[in-house]
């Protein structure tokens, strides 16, 4: 079952539980509102997630051919594992140690005392912060230079991570080998993609996967409520929390993007299907659940008048890609609406 079947499934459900409560004498006759509804999806999550599977019943089919999980429970439990390293003390002190603190907090001070200040100092944060990281710290991976000649690499395939590799979370490593535009060479550059958070603040490069996955540890490293953004269509990103919007804001370090959530649609003409957000709630007091129900009213009334939102011309600009090569950001279909890509 793929992300749109198993949204479709939770659609379909609940309405059916509310009928078969009807006949049991359980429940009034009535459609499910919206934040029940709301409420039923997280709670089919919440058990994919948790649920332990046979391993008699999933090593084998009937026909003897190995059962692979459904793929969106599989991301379902990668996140849920992810999100336990963003709380993480001694990666949040790696980080603090990476991010020139006084400077940031100082350049957000000032911001707010500017001419034109953000709605709040979280906002302000945010602001400063994205902007370091994207022109600052935080390499893309593309193009690949030779680390011989410094002439033009190609994607030559994959190749199986060394030892030290695996330690990083790399399952997979891109080969790049030298094009030799500079004469014979023999050069060649090995990208793992990374997944352990001190390894990427070794490296400092990557795409949107290593981008999204480090910047989440730095927003919470700088004191801001952080959520992790999955996109079915390849591609994650960040949220933080501005008490003064009283919602989750979203931004993109690989744009140094804040407050732009129509930017795929408008900007890069990319269509989206699923996109599920990740965030530390387990083990919350009574208060800070009270807390977060809510905010999850207010984010459902904002996500509600999103349809209006898109029709206002001006509410943001279209604002194209910039990470990444011309050649790749056409081939993933985000090279803009007029590109003829999307």
């Amino acid at each position: 079952m793929d992300a749109a079947s198993a949204q479709a499934l939770s659609l379909r459900l609940l309405p059916r539980l509310f009928a078969f409560a009807h006949q049991k004498g359980w429940a009034a006759p009535r459609r499910p509102t919206p934040q029940e509804l709301s409420e039923f999806q997280i709670l089919v999550a919440l058990l994919i997630v948790t649920a332990r599977p046979n391993p008699s019943a999933e090593s084998v089919t009937r026909d003897n051919i190995p059962r692979r999980e459904p793929s969106i429970f599989a991301t379902l439990r990668n996140l849920d594992k992810q999100i336990d390293n963003y709380e993480n003390k001694e990666l949040l002190d790696l980080a603090r140690e990476q991010i020139p603190m006084e400077r940031i907090r100082a350049e957000a001070t000032a911001l707010q005392q500017s001419d034109s200040p953000l709605a709040c100092e979280e906002d302000a944060l945010a602001h400063v912060l994205v902007q370091w990281f994207k022109h600052e710290y935080f390499k893309w991976a593309d193009p690949i230079p030779c680390p011989r000649c410094g002439g033009k690499t190609g994607a030559a395939g994959m190749v199986p991570p060394t030892a030290y590799e695996q330690a990083g979370g790399a399952g997979r490593v891109e080969l790049h080998v030298c094009t030799g535009e500079n004469g014979a060479c023999d050069g060649s550059f090995r990208f793992p993609r990374y997944n352990d958070l001190t390894y990427l603040m070794r490296t400092r490069m990557g795409r949107c996967g290593e981008w999204a996955n480090l910047y989440t540890l730095f927003l919470r490293a700088v004191g801001l409520r952080a959520r992790y953004v999955w996109n079915k269509e390849d591609h994650v990103w960040n949220e933080y929390f501005s008490p003064a919007a009283g919602r989750w804001i979203h931004t993109d370090s690989c744009e140094a993007a804040r407050d732009q959530p129509l930017l795929y649609d408008r900007g890069w003409g990319k269509k989206e299907l699923v996109r599920m957000t990740a965030a530390r709630r387990r083990n919350r007091s009574a208060h800070d659940l009270a807390q977060l129900q809510r905010e999850d009213e207010t984010e459902r009334a904002w996500l509600a008048a999103s349809d209006e939102r898109a029709h206002q011309p001006d509410i943001e600009p279209a604002t194209a890609r910039e990470s990444g090569t011309q050649e790749w950001k056409e081939a993933r279909g985000e090279a803009g609406p007029g590109s003829g890509s999307a």
